[in-house]
């Protein structure tokens, strides 16, 4: 099998919320929301149902947790796996009807990947994580103070920007253009993280600005290294950001060397976000 390279973003969640009432709207998808920015939805993999899936623009391929795999007797092929700077071995399968609300895969193929860590952070079961790969060419809008996601585009949303679809292991990612400090950069749309976590500084200056104090910063698989930036101005296509705060990542995930890091949409206060497949832009809203 060939060398498969996932990349899974900074998560560090706890649970503060209760499922939101389903609407009956089948183009409707209520969620919980962890720590204000973790989108936890029902699903159903096979015969099995009400699982708990983490919504993660920021994970391909999708994950299926390696406790879930067993209880479901799913089974499939060893292959290389990167977590951050870290190779490992873990199983990729090819699973049969994955559905959330109305999103459907006949056959997903996924990761299996070992979820405690996770969970710990979670204080919940979580069994697995749907990324970018189920939701390819599906337009969707994912409110997040009303908890809800709903199908195609709300045409609420006051702001856009193109963006860049990065393919990595057959599934697209998300590449949105920001400026921080006057610099530009290219980061990952991450609905998985709640922060701007940069890979890179090409700019001296801004160089000259982290700390050189290192910080604990949470992700799925464990503690990795990161060191502070002062608060400064990020724009965000005709929107600008001031006061925002980055981390800079001792570790460079393997898979992702071509951006430069992870944004997660509500570090900037963002409530309302939309993937407009058809004109490669993202949407969203302040308020």
């Amino acid at each position: 099998m060939s060398n498969l390279k996932i990349f899974l973003p900074v998560i560090a969640l706890v649970l503060n919320s209760t499922f939101a009432q389903g609407a009956d709207n089948p183009g409707e998808l209520a969620f919980k929301l962890g720590q204000g920015f973790g989108i936890i939805v029902r699903g159903e993999i096979g015969s099995a149902k009400d699982l708990n899936f983490l919504l993660d623009t920021g994970a391909v391929p999708s994950v299926l947790g390696q406790r879930a795999a067993v209880r479901m007797g799913i089974r499939g092929e060893r292959g290389s796996l990167t977590l951050l700077n870290k190779e490992s071995q873990a199983e990729y399968v090819t699973v049969d009807d994955v559905q959330v609300g109305w999103i459907r895969a006949a056959r997903l193929p996924m990761v299996v990947v070992e979820l405690a860590h996770l969970e710990r952070r979670l204080g919940t079961r979580i069994d697995a994580i749907i990324g970018l790969d189920m939701l390819a060419g599906q337009d969707i809008s994912i409110d997040y103070k009303h908890r809800k996601i709903t199908r195609g585009l709300s045409g609420l949303a006051r702001h856009s920007v193109a963006v860049e679809t990065f393919i990595a292991s057959g599934a697209p990612y998300w590449v949105v253009p920001i400026s921080l400090g006057g610099v530009g950069f290219r980061v990952l749309l991450d609905t998985g993280a709640n922060d701007l976590g940069l890979f890179t500084l090409r700019d001296s200056k801004l160089f000259k600005l982290v700390r050189s104090e290192t910080i604990a910063h949470d992700s799925a698989v464990g503690d990795q290294k990161a060191f502070a930036m002062p608060p400064m101005t990020l724009a965000l296509s005709d929107a600008k950001f001031k006061n925002q705060v980055a981390v800079i990542f001792g570790e460079v995930p393997v898979a992702l060397r071509e951006i430069d890091g992870v944004l997660g949409p509500t570090a900037l206060g963002i409530t309302r976000i939309e993937l407009d497949w058809e004109q490669k832009c993202l949407r969203w809203d302040t308020q």
